[in-house]
């Protein structure tokens, strides 16, 4: 009995860890929002003989924020519900780091992560 009630403590400390480490989610200025579109190699498909050309490419946007004294840049994709435009500088998104990565959470509540390209310090306010 008292393995399986110490079984049982341990997946509880377990699930409440991975709890809060999903919930760790400051309040990250948005200091910079640059759009770009990353050009790929099209694919040719053949269309009633002809080839046809059907592009690739990915709408991309590199966002920089502030969090903790330090300003982190990451170039995420552009999704339906995740766009450079509904995105407004100078106001806060809750985000994390996770390793290498910035994770943001979108407005639906759901995660997006990307690689850091860039950490700098913020310079001290006077």
């Amino acid at each position: 009995m008292p393995k399986i009630l110490c079984k049982g403590i341990m997946a509880a400390i377990l699930l409440l860890s991975a709890l809060s480490v999903a919930e760790d989610f400051q309040n990250a200025k948005v200091i910079d929002i640059a759009p770009y579109r990353k050009g790929n190699t099209p694919i040719i498909a053949p269309n009633n003989g002809y080839p046809v050309l059907i592009s690739t490419d990915q709408n991309m946007m590199t966002i920089t924020v502030a969090l903790d004294e330090m300003s982190y840049s990451a170039n995420f994709f552009q999704r339906r519900d995740f766009k450079s435009y509904t995105l407004i500088v100078g106001d806060s998104i809750p985000a994390r780091l996770d390793g290498d990565k910035l994770v943001l959470e979108k407005p639906n509540g759901k995660e997006v992560k990307a690689r850091l390209t860039r950490r700098a310090r913020l310079e001290p306010k006077p």
